[in-house]
């Protein structure tokens, strides 16, 4: 059967890049937001969420031309089956999510709602380090998509990459996208490299504004990385070529471990 998908690499527009998960000294970050933005930009980025957790950082200012930021927040609420926290990112989200952060009383499926209610896209971060199973996963809904690369959970104790939770949702129908993110905290620690500018997500949008790139985040008009670039997909009949940087191997991944 022939693989048939609206072909980002073929679309309109431009790509960004970009960094969904961030934290400052608004939180449990250790660098302030005027610094985080400097290196960003530094970087090359084209975009930002600094999503602290329980407090809606006021970017606005912080902005540039080279560097769009874009409102966020991160919540921890409820209780998985193996009693972890539920940490969900609000992403593009006009105002506070008006709830407690780190409350097991608090449902997580609100804390979802509350981010729809406001405007944004609610990604459920980390699974893989919040030791969440399916169960948790497929009992929530309004989610956009999962991280299935943090970098710093990959740095700090091995647990960055959530590939399987992903593949798990949809080999049974949930059609939902994988984000690379940071999660930046900045902490400075002995043979510890920095969770800085190491993954990311590029956007094929029409411009740098919020509700371009909004927009192709949520057609799934985008790629996640930790390193490589990718540079084109292309779907015949009979094969499916990727161009890209240099990596040591490229897999594709098929439900039901059946395909050609």
């Amino acid at each position: 059967m022939r693989l048939v998908f609206d072909n980002p690499f073929e679309a309109e527009g431009c790509w960004f890049k970009g960094n969904v998960h961030t934290h400052t000294t608004n939180s449990d970050g250790h660098m302030t937001p005027e610094q985080i933005v400097l290196r960003y930009r530094e970087a090359g980025y084209d975009f930002l969420s600094i999503t602290d957790h329980g407090v809606l950082t006021d970017t606005r200012e912080l902005s540039r031309p080279d560097l769009l930021m874009i409102p966020g927040e991160e919540i921890c609420a409820g209780s998985s089956e193996r009693g972890r926290f539920n940490h969900i990112v609000g992403l593009n989200i006009d105002g506070e999510i008006p709830v407690k952060d780190f409350q097991r009383w608090e449902s997580p499926q609100r804390v979802i709602d509350l981010i729809g209610e406001l405007g944004g896209f609610a990604i459920l971060a980390h699974p893989y380090w919040s030791e969440l199973n399916i169960n948790d996963m497929t009992k929530l809904r309004g989610y956009i998509g999962v991280e299935v690369y943090n970098a710093t959970c990959d740095l700090t104790i091995g647990r960055g990459h959530s590939n399987v939770h992903w593949d798990d949702l949809l080999a049974i129908g949930r059609r939902l996208l994988g984000f690379a993110v940071d999660d930046a905290h900045c902490l400075v620690k002995p043979l510890l490299p920095l969770d800085l500018c190491e993954a990311w997500i590029s956007v094929k949008a029409r411009d740098l504004t919020a509700e371009s790139i909004m927009n192709g985040i949520r057609d799934g008009y985008f790629y996640s990385s930790n390193g490589p670039e990718i540079r084109g997909i292309n779907v015949s009949k009979r094969e499916v070529r990727v161009s890209s940087s240099p990596v040591k191997s490229i897999a594709f991944v098929s439900n039901g471990g059946h395909g050609e």
